[in-house]
């Protein structure tokens, strides 16, 4: 487990993640961070600062001025991503990805968060995509995504450098409604939480609806 509190769900809670925030900032600062950056991807700027590439950006963590950001002049980015970046660094234990596939069920508690999960991160995407599955590999693009070859349509997404997430949709008709589901890597949980890996997905499936 990473010891760190559960990501707080999205709907305006200040308190808990600005108290989530300094706790994943004090993990980073007790750190080795060069250990920190062989286990995630990440890669060394100087002592204290850290580049790593997120849905296909460059983002820096700066452990002393407590900062994620894409440079300097740039608008701060929403703390629930600034905080999925965190827990990745905190938490990534080095282990390589696998060559299997599984759905968001069979990750721990997986079956217990699975409605909240559909509910934020695949039923979006079906009145975007249900009747044109396709058209989400053009949307994936946009965050580096690449065509998946399953389903009607699928697409995967290097969220993080040893993060992966697949979506597979199933074109909608007359009889069946559209349909979707995600895939994860089986060792996901050696870098991200069960908590964060809905939150991800959520983030990523509302860029995808936005991308559109």
């Amino acid at each position: 487990m990473s010891g760190l509190p559960p990501l707080p769900s999205p709907g305006g809670y200040e308190r808990a993640y600005a108290e989530s925030y300094d706790l994943a900032f004090n993990k980073l600062r007790q750190a080795d961070l060069a250990d920190v950056c062989r286990k995630s991807g990440a890669v060394p700027v100087d002592a204290n600062t850290v580049r790593l590439r997120f849905l296909n950006r460059d983002y820096q963590i700066d452990r002393l001025a407590d900062a994620v950001t894409l440079g300097p002049e740039t608008e701060p980015m929403p703390i629930a991503e600034r905080l999925l970046i965190l827990h990745y660094l905190v938490t990534a234990g080095g282990t390589p990805p696998g060559t299997e596939q599984i759905s968001f069920k069979e990750v721990p508690e997986g079956v217990v968060y699975y409605p909240t999960f559909y509910k934020r991160a695949i039923r979006p995407l079906l009145p975007k995509f249900g009747a044109t599955p396709a058209n989400l590999i053009p949307a994936a693009a946009m965050f580096g995504g690449c065509d998946a070859h399953q389903g009607d349509a699928a697409v995967t997404i290097q969220a993080f450098p040893k993060v992966a997430i697949t979506w597979v949709l199933w074109r909608g008709d007359d009889e069946f409604p559209a349909e979707g589901t995600i895939l994860v890597d089986r060792n996901i949980q050696d870098y991200l939480p069960t908590e964060d890996i809905v939150v991800l997905c959520q983030t990523i499936a509302i860029k995808l609806c936005r991308a559109v």
